[in-house]
């Protein structure tokens, strides 16, 4: 396979941003878009072949592959239709908009074998590599626990835009604290347990604006976890790295991952350390900046993608790892809403073994 057909179901604003670098990259041709809005998407992509319906495309089409970047609620119909064809999928996160769905559509591809690729795109920046191998080493020895914000503005022309974005699954948990999740269950290890708060009282929608999470880790770590869409900062991800033009770059660090020999800083990858015979807080600790390059997420992940297709690696996101992201996700707006904490382990055994038995929330 020398070229890479490939389709995209839905044109919105991540699935415009995924047009962009099909257009970009040597080792894919666009087939076709689905959308809704079949109309007004042909418009903006005069020559290209534009369906409202998905399962036209698909049928008429049958591309290599196809990027699915619609509403989370019809991401696993749409992945169920692709597998049942035999075309390989990379799905935008959330994998889907609850646990059945993900268990549906797991056993439909582990059933037709295609290849499948979850859209948490920060797996593939090289900061987040490095950081992954630095802290399986041992560079800062056993690791202790985590600290991590997500916290930034969003102006009300971002409420209006969507209404949904006010209501119930519209707020910073489901829509930006399962980015962290997900990096945190790449980076730092599995997550076990959840505990979790949650406020509206900044804008006072039916959803919430902050929420903050207690993690507990397989490893013996733990970790804390903040998000709001309602504080001025400075502080996530998008910003620190600069992944996104919409974020305009800080380059400060969100994260802290602190270990028994020393702390990381990410992104900007600060390394602090003590003279290992002399351990103490009673003396100083140095720091030390690390090198890594910055590359574009999305460009690295459509790489990923063309060799999982092509069989030379095993993807770095199954959609049931998407599933357990999503799992541990929900769980922190359940123990918000509950006031309890929430062991994960036998609802990720449940889903491991294909079962549709669904959650709280799920």
């Amino acid at each position: 396979m020398t070229n890479i057909s490939i389709g995209l179901i839905g044109a919105g604003l991540i699935g415009r941003k995924h047009l962009k670098k099909i257009a970009e990259h040597p080792d894919y041709s666009l087939a076709a878009i689905a959308d809704v809005n079949r109309d007004a998407v042909a418009a903006q992509h005069p020559g290209e072949r534009v369906y409202a319906d998905y399962r036209e495309m698909l049928d008429e089409i049958h591309p290599n592959a196809v990027i699915i970047a619609s509403p989370n609620q019809l991401h696993a119909e749409a992945g169920i239709e692709c597998a049942r064809r035999g075309i390989h999928i990379l799905i935008e996160k959330p994998v889907t908009d609850t646990i059945a769905a993900a268990s549906r559509l797991i056993v439909e591809t582990r059933l037709s074998g295609v290849k499948t690729l979850v859209g948490h795109h920060r797996r593939h920046h090289d900061q987040v590599q490095r950081l992954r191998a630095l802290l399986a080493e041992g560079s800062i020895g056993s690791l202790v626990g985590v600290s991590a914000i997500w916290a930034t503005y969003k102006p009300n022309d971002y409420f209006e835009a969507g209404p949904w974005r006010t209501q119930p699954g519209g707020g910073p948990i489901l829509i930006n604290l399962i980015h962290e999740v997900d990096f945190l269950r790449f980076a730092a290890g599995e997550i076990k347990a959840v505990n979790a708060v949650s406020s509206n009282r900044q804008r006072g929608f039916p959803v919430e604006d902050t929420a903050a999470a207690l993690v507990e880790f397989e490893n013996g770590a733990i970790g804390t976890m903040i998000a709001s869409d309602s504080a001025v900062t400075p502080w996530s991800v998008e910003q620190g790295t600069g992944e996104s033009v919409e974020f305009p770059f800080s380059g400060e660090s969100p994260y802290r991952f602190m270990g028994s020999h020393g702390s990381l800083e990410f992104p900007t990858l600060v390394h602090w350390s003590q003279d290992e015979t002399a351990r103490s807080w009673n003396k100083p600790v140095m720091s030390q900046r690390l090198f890594t390059t910055t590359i574009d997420p999305y460009a690295a992940q459509l790489d990923h993608f063309r060799d999982v297709i092509r069989g030379d690696v095993p993807t770095i996101q199954s959609v049931e790892d998407g599933a357990r992201t999503l799992i541990a996700t929900l769980a922190i707006t359940e123990a918000a809403a509950t006031g309890t904490r929430i062991d994960l382990r036998e609802r990720y055994e449940l889903l491991s073994d294909g079962s549709a038995k669904t959650f709280a929330l799920a």
